[in-house]
């Protein structure tokens, strides 16, 4: 088998995998193929627009930045061990609760 064949070879079967939605473990598994040597494989083909037909286009969108606005708001400061948490008026009591017994886990 030429060079050229193996490429298209392993170039078909990373497009199978590509669309299998399947983990490389698991897909190379499936078919008794070495996952190393597959990856080596995928990792060469990464940079190859072709592999799907797609074209990718970049589109750059305007941000408008706004000064954020001077800040009258209480801020209460809670500390759970090592982190601290600010909370501010109209705080949510049970997302506060939550958050505290994450971090005293």
């Amino acid at each position: 088998m030429s060079k050229e064949e193996v490429q298209n070879q392993w170039r078909e079967l990373v497009e199978e995998f590509r669309n299998s939605g399947e983990t490389a473990a698991a897909w190379c598994r499936s078919r008794n193929l070495n996952v190393t040597q597959f990856r080596r494989w995928v990792r060469k083909f990464a940079n190859d627009s072709t592999h799907s037909g797609e074209v990718t286009t970049v589109k750059w969108l305007s941000v408008q930045v706004e000064e954020p606005a001077e800040d009258t708001t209480s801020v209460l400061v809670v500390h759970v061990g090592s982190a601290f948490v600010e909370v501010r008026d109209g705080f949510n009591p049970l997302l506060l609760k939550q958050v505290v017994q994450a971090l005293a886990d």
